[in-house]
């Protein structure tokens, strides 16, 4: 995929791709509440999105890149599955303002295991805005209620947001693998062997608790998991393409403006002020470290 230099196109993709990417979000987990299970969704998704990369994929002549190369695709492909077992259950039992909060502690973890992984140097200022980051989901979690701790957690969320956490971390190192594979492997084979396990998994694994849908509506609805998604992660890679990902990076945060809509039109949810505080706090600090890596970049380029 060959690269141009239009900043404005690279963030308008992005911003595009995560409005995207929460309306994906919000019909996950209406769909799940209309008593489709986790399984069936991931199984809809999983065929449409792998059907979506390979016609992006043969408008781009590059079918045989789907083909992974080294057995670290295999790895990888794992990896995220396992992630979206453990995530997407979740999404019915929480609201969406804090399954992104949690979901958008990625970067951080990004950051610190490509320091453990890919000996990549950080600061102070860098591993103190991680910290901050982690402590403004965890304030924002606990502070909710005002009897503390106990109160906060909620023992019926509780499961699921440990899912979330643990989910989140895999697909974190799920991307610090990406930046190993990426010098050999074709852009579009990444999401392609993630639909294809999930598809596969779902199918074959849990064939039994999946009930096709009987009304028109119900199938435009399932098959409309895969587009959105689909369509997102192409545009998060075409964003890419046009611009750096120091660049676009802050502005993937613009989700957090769109689940908070979502949730207050949908589900009558307002966020609370300590969920607000923490967004906010998350948001700057995964901003700074997207900045200084920008800066970083361009002292090398010198």
């Amino acid at each position: 995929m060959a690269r141009q230099h239009i900043p404005a196109v690279g963030i308008t993709l992005t911003i595009a791709a995560f409005f995207i990417l929460s309306l994906f979000s919000a019909l996950n987990k209406y769909v799940q509440e209309l008593g489709y299970g986790a399984t069936q969704v991931m199984f809809f998704d999983g065929l449409v999105g792998m059907l979506c990369m390979v016609a992006i994929a043969a408008q781009q002549k590059d079918l045989k890149g789907l083909r992974p190369r080294k057995f670290m695709q295999v790895i990888l492909m794992a990896i995220n599955v396992a992630a979206a077992f453990l995530i997407f259950p979740a999404y019915p039992h929480l609201p969406l303002v804090t399954a992104y909060l949690i979901a958008f502690t990625g970067p951080l973890m990004i950051t610190l295991l490509s320091a453990i992984f890919l000996k990549e140097k950080i600061g102070f200022p860098q591993a103190a805005a991680v910290l901050v980051g982690f402590g403004a989901v965890t304030y924002s979690m606990v502070a909710q209620q005002a009897n503390g701790l106990a109160a906060a957690f909620d023992p019926a969320q509780m499961p699921y947001i440990l899912r979330l956490i643990a989910g989140t971390f895999m697909f974190a190192t799920a991307q610090v693998m990406v930046r190993k594979l990426s010098d050999t492997e074709s852009t579009w084979s990444f999401p392609f062997l993630f639909y294809a396990g999930m598809f596969a998994v779902s199918g074959l694994f849990f064939h039994d608790s999946i009930v096709l849908p009987t009304a028109p509506r119900e199938w435009a609805l399932l098959l409309s998991l895969g587009v959105l998604d689909a369509a997102s992660l192409a545009m998060i890679y075409l964003g890419l393409k046009y611009a750096k990902a120091s660049t676009v990076v802050p502005f993937q945060y613009s989700g957090m403006i769109w689940v908070v809509l979502l949730d207050l039109v949908l589900w009558d949810k307002v966020p609370a002020m300590p969920q607000v505080v923490g967004a906010v706090v998350l948001v700057l600090a995964g901003i700074y470290l997207a900045t200084h890596e920008r800066k970083l970049h361009n002292a090398r380029g010198k």
